[in-house]
């Protein structure tokens, strides 16, 4: 039997150990690789981002409308519906929605840029647009007014800007900066824009553009075509009841409340609005044509009321109204009701220096005295004498009322014309 060959043994040997050496080298190799990087890693990637936390995406602006307040009979035609139903504050408006006033009914519509819309009675107007570009942030609002009347306050746009849209069957206006206006649809089919601050652009149905101005006005005639723009007269000042005054009546009911305000030049008359509520949407007076820059008022129940003015220039377009003023008509605690003979008011001295009245006088001895609406003490053998303070915004004519109630529930009044100097 022949011997086994040793050298081949041997050199199957030593490859067997030179593959396991190998393998096992390659093996501790990466082994070190894995274990260095990972405490290298474990080392530098704490101080890298101490206390990372994911990174969410900030939340998508809410762009809505809703109701502010709701006033009477509104009505709500959400898209993709066919039912009216009843409007309330709860309600998310959104594009294509409809939203219609009855008579005496108002709404005041609220989008998510703070731009505000008061919807007038009898008006239908539809949510067209209230979106914000995700890339630039630039927000736009806009409606379609089919009939009737709306009015609009825009603030400042933020920083990302926005546009505020208004649209009519015949003209479309845009604004991008603080504004406010309001905006009328007649049933003959003329759209009316009048723009009390800021500008805007009108585009019409036939192609013409007009940039309109502060205090304009522009009218577009049912087949498209804008007449030349027509400055609004100015806003009157209300001088009394003054904003917040209280007036006392023994009798209401037989009492007569005068109100005043400051004549506006050029205007040709005036339009006076009086109303339970600030929203003038169901007035006791609602007068135009008034020549003079007052008006009485009679039979005034007990009660808070709100009244405004605006002034009409020679062609008949009525500028915007002034704020509103609200006053109180109560009676003398007590609830007498006094049938005396109104007071005297003897007016012995009236005196101007710049924008203060200095006024002289005497009444009945016990009597509430008001100039202008402001209290005024009368002495006890009835002299009065007293600083009052008047609206300076412009120079000129002014009227000064005085009004007395008696101790016995006698009213009387009496009103001064003063000149205000500069």
């Amino acid at each position: 039997m022949a011997a086994p060959d040793r050298r081949r043994v041997k050199s199957q040997d030593d490859t067997i150990d030179w593959f396991t050496v190998s393998y096992r080298s390659i093996f501790i190799a990466l082994l070190f690789i894995v274990l260095v990087g990972g405490g290298v890693g474990y080392y530098f990637w704490p101080r890298a981002a101490p206390g990372t936390v994911p990174v969410e995406a900030p939340p998508a602006t809410v762009t809505t409308a809703r109701f502010t307040t709701l006033e009477g009979n509104v009505k709500v035609k959400a898209v993709t519906t066919f039912e009216w139903v009843n409007a309330d504050r709860a309600m998310v408006l959104r594009r294509s929605d409809l939203v219609r006033t009855g008579p005496g009914s108002a709404a005041e519509i609220t989008f998510f840029v703070g731009t505000v819309v008061h919807v007038r009675p009898d008006s239908l107007i539809t949510i067209e647009e209230t979106s914000e570009d995700p890339s630039t942030k630039r927000r736009k609002v806009a409606w379609h007014i089919s009939s009737g009347e709306v009015q609009f306050n825009a603030p400042r746009p933020g920083a990302g800007g926005s546009e505020r849209e208004i649209s009519t069957p015949t003209l479309r206006t845009t604004t991008r900066e603080a504004a406010a206006g309001g905006v009328a649809v007649q049933e003959s089919g003329e759209s009316n824009i009048k723009l009390y601050s800021g500008t805007a652009k009108v585009e019409t149905k036939t192609g013409e553009t007009l940039q309109l101005e502060a205090n304009t006005q522009v009218k577009v005639d049912a087949a498209g075509k804008a007449a030349p723009a027509h400055s609004l007269p100015p806003v009157p000042a209300l001088l009394a009841p003054q904003h917040q005054t209280e007036i006392t009546y023994q009798d209401p009911a037989r009492a007569t409340t005068l109100l005043v305000w400051k004549p506006v030049p050029g205007a040709a008359g005036y339009h006076v609005m009086l109303d339970y509520n600030a929203y003038f949407n169901r007035p006791l007076v609602d007068r135009s044509g008034i020549t003079e820059s007052s008006v009485e008022v009679r039979g005034l129940d007990v009660g808070k009321y709100y009244w405004r003015v605006a002034a009409v220039d020679k062609d008949g377009v009525e500028g915007s109204f002034s704020d509103f003023a609200r006053f109180t008509v109560s009676r003398p605690q007590g609830g007498a009701r006094g049938t005396g003979d109104p007071p005297p008011i003897l007016i012995e001295s009236i005196e101007v220096r710049q924008n203060i009245l200095q006024v002289r006088g005497r009444t009945e001895p016990g009597a509430t005295l008001t100039v202008n609406g402001q209290r005024v003490d009368v002495a006890a053998d009835g002299g009065f004498n007293e600083f009052i303070q008047l609206p300076a915004e412009k120079a000129g004519r002014q009227i000064v009322v005085f009004r007395a109630v008696g101790i016995n529930g006698g009213v009387a009044q009496t009103q001064r014309s003063v000149m205000v100097g500069e």
